[in-house]
């Protein structure tokens, strides 16, 4: 029996979320039966017993100290604005602000207003790495949405952005998770 959290939203979608602690969490619609997120979770066990072996196998790294949490922030805002307005010329599109977080489950995000905000994690990872978070929130611009023709205007900026997303998937939970509990 898998052991979860359920968490109840106005979203559309059910998914499932692991913390890099192993803890589990299942975000649903709010009118969603207990009874289709145990099957969705059931459905689902192999990819979670998977994720969580993986999770064990990682060794455990200190936690990041103010200070190094600091010179990335530091870095993200000295950083991250030539490079977003390098990346938004090329989508033509436009954006409000970057913000800068100690963010636990994304390296970005971008509002509907066009507010840009960004782990400061990204400190740390490859420039292509780098590139895809950003041009990928830029494409939040013309599309609010992960649908074909976002990720058809990721790839005509950045048309090996796959790479870039497989090492946030294999590798980032390993940052993430030295990030300080709230």
């Amino acid at each position: 029996m898998i052991e979860y959290a359920v968490v109840r939203s106005r979203r559309k979608t059910i998914a499932i979320q692991i913390s890099p602690a192993g803890n589990i969490t299942v975000r649903c619609p709010a009118r969603m039966s207990q009874r289709e997120i145990r099957q969705f979770v059931e459905s689902k066990a192999g990819w979670i017993t998977a994720h969580l072996n993986r999770i064990a196998q990682e060794p455990v790294l200190p936690p990041f100290s103010e200070s190094q949490l600091q010179e990335m922030v530091q870095w993200a805002k000295d950083t991250l604005p030539e490079r977003v307005d390098f990346w938004a010329a090329k989508a033509g599109v436009t954006y409000r602000r970057i913000t800068v977080r100690r963010q636990h489950t994304r390296w970005g995000s971008c509002s509907s207003k066009g507010s840009l905000s960004f782990n400061c994690l990204l400190a740390l990872v490859p420039e292509e790495v780098l590139d895809y978070v950003i041009v990928h929130e830029l494409c939040h611009r013309k599309q609010m949405n992960h649908s074909p023709a976002f990720w058809s205007e990721v790839a005509r900026l950045l048309p090996e952005y796959p790479q870039a997303k497989a090492w946030l998937k294999e590798k980032g939970v390993s940052l993430i998770s030295r990030l300080p509990e709230p």
